[in-house]
C-alpha cells in the first residue's frame, strides 16, 4: 500500500491556525499570541518570552505603524511575520513596519 506524500512543513503557520478573541487579542495554534494593551502597545509572547510592540501615530492615509524593527531580536525572530498574519485580525488600518 502506497503512502500519501507528506506536505513540507513550515515555521510560519497559515492564516487558518490563527484565532481571533472577542478582547482583540490574537493567538497562534503555534504558541504565540498578541493583544492590545492600548491604543498604543501591543503585547507579543512567543512561549516564555514577552515583549512590548509600539503603535505609531496614523499616517495621512489613516494607516497606523505598527514597529516591529523596535522590538526585534534573537528571541522574537518571527515577530515580523506574525504581526502580518495578524494584522487582518486586529480592529483598524495598521502597516507592519
Amino acid at each position: 500500500m502506497k503512502k500519501p506524500a507528506m506536505e513540507p512543513a513550515t515555521d510560519i503557520p497559515t492564516p487558518s491556525q490563527l484565532i481571533a478573541a472577542a478582547n482583540g487579542q490574537v493567538r497562534s495554534t503555534e504558541g504565540w499570541s498578541l493583544r492590545p494593551l492600548s491604543p498604543d502597545l501591543l503585547e507579543y509572547a512567543d512561549g516564555q518570552s514577552i515583549c512590548l510592540v509600539n503603535i505609531g501615530n496614523p499616517t495621512p492615509h489613516a494607516v497606523r505603524p505598527i514597529y516591529a524593527s523596535e522590538s526585534t531580536s534573537e528571541l522574537f525572530p518571527h515577530l515580523r511575520e506574525h504581526l502580518r498574519l495578524a494584522l487582518p485580525y486586529l480592529k483598524g488600518k495598521f502597516v507592519v513596519v
